[in-house]
C-alpha cells in the first residue's frame, strides 16, 4: 500500500452548482486563474486532487475546474501537464520524496478538519500527557514505578513482547498506525485531573523517535534521567555480566556434552563462550584498575 498526500480543489459535496459557489462564481473562476489552485499545482511537482461523484453531476463543477485550469496553464505558462496510472504516479512520487516512504502520523485532535472526518467512536484522549524517554540504566524503571503510585496518573499496559515498553516509535510497532497504539492505554476518567505516560528507555538512542513523538504529541512533556556517564556504563556492564554469568555454566555443559559425543560446536554456542571469556578478562581489568 503506497499513500500519497492530496491537495484540496475548493470542490466539495454541497459544490454542485456553479451560481451558488460559496463567495459566488467569482471565488472559483479566482481560483483557478492564478489564485489558490493554481498556485497549488504551480509549487507541487506531484499534484493529487479529491472531488466528489456529485461534483461532476449537476452543473459538473469538476469538469469545469479542471478543464478551465489546464487552459490557463496552457494560455499563461510554458509548464506541461502530465498525467500517469495511479501506481507509477505512486513511484514518481517516492523517486521525488524518498523521505515520505514511511509516515508521520500526527494528532488528529489538533486540526478541526481532521477531528470532522475522523470517527465519532473514536477520541485521543487515550494518548499521554508525558513520556520518560531514557536513557537505559538510569533509573527509568524505578521511576516509572514511583510515578504509578500516584493516583493520578496511569501508564500503558504491558506489551507481550515488551513488557512495560510500548516502544511504538522507535520500531516497526509505528507503522501499525496510532489505533494500536491508544489501545495500549485505559480512557481517563477525567481529562483535567488524570495523567497518562509512558516509558520506552530505547527512544533516547533512537534517529526516528524525537520526529515521530513530536508529530503525534506535540504538547506532551518529555523527562529524561541523565546521570553520570562512567555510572551509566558500569551498570550497563553490571546487567551484561550478570546475564553472561547466569547463562555461561549452562553454555559450558552443553559444549562439554557436545565434545563427548564428537560433534561440532554451533556458532552461536562458540560466540557466547567468547564473550564470557572476554567479559571475565574486562572483569580481571576492573578489579586490578588497569
Amino acid at each position: 500500500v503506497q499513500v500519497l498526500p492530496r491537495q484540496t480543489c475548493g470542490l466539495f459535496t454541497h459544490t454542485i452548482y456553479y451560481k451558488e459557489y460559496p463567495g459566488g462564481p467569482k471565488e472559483l473562476d479566482k481560483s483557478i486563474r492564478g489564485g489558490e489552485l493554481f498556485l497549488t499545482v504551480l509549487l507541487n511537482p506531484i499534484s493529487i486532487f479529491m472531488t466528489h461523484l456529485s461534483n461532476y453531476g449537476n452543473d459538473r463543477l469538476g469538469l469545469y475546474t479542471f478543464v478551465h485550469l489546464a487552459s490557463f496553464f496552457h494560455s499563461w505558462t510554458n509548464l506541461k501537464l502530465y498525467t500517469l496510472p495511479p501506481l507509477q504516479l505512486a513511484h514518481k512520487y517516492f523517486q521525488l520524496f524518498p523521505e515520505q516512504r514511511n509516515p508521520l502520523w500526527q494528532n488528529p485532535c489538533d486540526d478541526k478538519r481532521h477531528k470532522d472526518i475522523w470517527s465519532k467512536e473514536k477520541t485521543c484522549d487515550r494518548l499521554p500527557k508525558f513520556m520518560v524517554v531514557g536513557p537505559q540504566k538510569t533509573g527509568t524503571t524505578a521511576l516509572y514505578l514511583f510515578l504509578l503510585m500516584h493516583p493520578s496518573i496511569s501508564s500503558n499496559f504491558p506489551s507481550p513482547k515488551t513488557y512495560e515498553e510500548v516502544q511504538f516509535f522507535n520500531t516497526n510497532n509505528y507503522h501499525k498506525g496510532i489505533d494500536w497504539y491508544m489501545d495500549f492505554f485505559p480512557m481517563p476518567s477525567n481529562m483535567t485531573t488524570d495523567f497518562l505516560f509512558e516509558k520506552s528507555a530505547n527512544y533516547f538512542p533512537s534517529e526516528e523517535a524525537p520526529q515521530r513523538a513530536s508529530a503525534l504529541l506535540p504538547k506532551a512533556k518529555i523527562i529524561t534521567l541523565l546521570i553520570n556517564p562512567s555510572d551509566r556504563a558500569y551498570s550497563w556492564y553490571q546487567a551484561h555480566a550478570y546475564l553472561s554469568r547466569y547463562y555461561s555454566e549452562h553454555n559450558v555443559e552443553l559444549s562439554k556434552l557436545l565434545h563427548r559425543l564428537g560433534l561440532p560446536l554451533p556458532s552461536w554456542l562458540r560466540e557466547e563462550l567468547q564473550k564470557v571469556s572476554s567479559i571475565k578478562l574486562s572483569g580481571l581489568i576492573i578489579f586490578l584498575s588497569i
